[in-house]
């Protein structure tokens, strides 16, 4: 007989990660720069997390919850504000996914998957790097999500909504 094997992903191994990642200086750095009508980088970047985990839990797919959780923390790492760099909001678009994987890089020894979840979640403005992976794509989407409801609702904190 064939044992029921569980679909979906993990929360406790998604926590535990989410833990062992916001305690980290690098990553609470984010904090300081603001995004998306006032929220903050890292606000949003959690929200990403959750929000990729909940529709992997809604898809009943099977994740790397570890790369999600890396990808989607990551996934804005780009430490600069737009506004004191005075790029445009379309050259920022389609240029920080590649800071962010560059910036990432000097703190993490990132695996494959996670650097495509990074330089990918920008897509299709980024028309060459394709999200390649479920948890790519479920970071991509995320993304997409969390900043039409962070810009236009004024929405802050979207964890667990």
């Amino acid at each position: 007989m064939k044992k029921n094997k569980k679909r979906g992903p993990d929360r406790k191994i998604f926590e535990e990660e989410m833990e062992r990642l916001t305690v980290r200086d690098e990553i609470r750095k984010m904090s300081t720069f603001t995004q998306h009508q006032g929220n903050n980088t890292l606000q949003h970047v959690r929200n990403v997390a959750y929000r990729s985990f909940e529709l992997a839990e809604k898809f009943g797919w099977d994740i790397d919850e570890k790369n999600l959780v890396r990808g989607a923390m990551l996934h804005d790492y780009y430490l600069y504000n737009i506004r004191q760099e005075g790029i445009s909001s379309y050259r920022h678009g389609t240029r920080h996914p590649a800071r962010a994987l560059e910036n990432a890089r000097e703190i993490f020894d990132l695996s494959e998957k996670e650097e495509n979840i990074i330089r990918s979640h920008m897509w299709p403005l980024t028309l060459f790097h394709v999200p390649r992976s479920r948890e790519a794509l479920l970071v991509c989407l995320a993304d997409k999500d969390c900043a039409i409801k962070e810009m236009f609702l004024g929405k802050k904190n979207l964890e667990g909504k």
